[in-house]
């Protein structure tokens, strides 16, 4: 359990390519794009609400 004192670190700043504050620069990519450890953006089939096609 950590003491609310103790919860300063900051683990996401903004990233370059997609814009967002979810760049991790202690594992050196982005949550969101993938900017840092792909050059395709990331994108999964999950992440975006199903299109009906009928």
């Amino acid at each position: 359990m950590t003491r609310l004192g103790g919860t300063n670190k900051v683990n996401h700043v903004i990233c370059r390519r997609c814009g967002r504050k979810t760049y991790n620069p202690d594992k050196g990519y982005c949550s969101h794009c993938g900017f840092g450890r792909s050059s395709k953006i990331r994108a999964y089939a999950w992440s975006y609400k199903f299109k009906r096609k009928w």
